[in-house]
């Protein structure tokens, strides 16, 4: 069973991987932060990073690591909720790093926090399935990226994103729509694929 919150008092059933659950009931048993995999070197910006997810509200616990064994051993164990990664670290290529998550959890965000601005290392990124690209001098935009990809609650806790290019039902603010998440993490409405306002909330066809 994932690791998610629900809205209070929200009730539907979600299908995934053949099995259908009550959200309700889920959202009364499993009340967690949002568990990340934080790939970096230097503990300044792993610092700054944590200093901006707790800005923003985000209730999360950061696991740290800065090497390809650390990280085939954390997936291996599984259980993150997203990736967080440099897009450059010593003895370590963070595209491979990017390639192995696409293979064991498929699932699971993989989103770069770099330091290089460079245009063609981002489009790569993306290309490879790379859920966003947030450089280092622009860290205020890590918090609405999340908020793209996962749906926060008053309580402040999530619930797992749709998967990719799947129709769901979504709930903005002042409508609900047929929409899609997109490879960048942005939702969009199904029919022109014109991107929404802030998506608070979704139900499954």
């Amino acid at each position: 069973m994932p690791n998610f919150w629900a809205k209070p008092g929200s009730y539907c059933l979600i299908a995934r991987n053949g099995w259908a659950w009550n959200m309700k009931e889920v959202a009364e048993q499993m009340r967690a932060p949002l568990r990340v995999l934080h790939l970096e070197d230097n503990s300044w910006d792993a610092e700054l990073i944590k200093a901006e997810l707790d800005g923003g509200n985000v209730p999360c616990s950061i696991t740290q690591i800065c090497s390809e064994k650390e990280f085939e051993a954390a997936l291996t164990r599984g259980g993150f909720d997203i990736i967080l990664s440099d897009s450059q670290l010593p003895g370590f290529e963070t595209f491979k790093a990017l390639s192995r998550s696409r293979e064991v959890c498929p699932a699971v965000p993989f989103i770069f926090v770099s330091g290089t601005s460079s245009p063609a290392i981002k489009a790569n990124a993306f290309f490879r399935g790379a859920a966003g690209f947030i450089q280092k001098d622009e860290l205020p935009k890590l918090v609405p990226v999340l908020n793209q990809l996962f749906i926060w609650n008053d309580s402040g806790g999530t619930i797992l994103p749709p998967e990719i290019g799947i129709p769901v039902v979504a709930q903005c603010q002042e409508f609900r729509c047929l929409a899609y998440l997109d490879q960048s993490g942005k939702w969009r409405d199904f029919a022109r694929s014109h991107e929404l306002p802030e998506v608070i909330d979704w139900d499954p066809l």
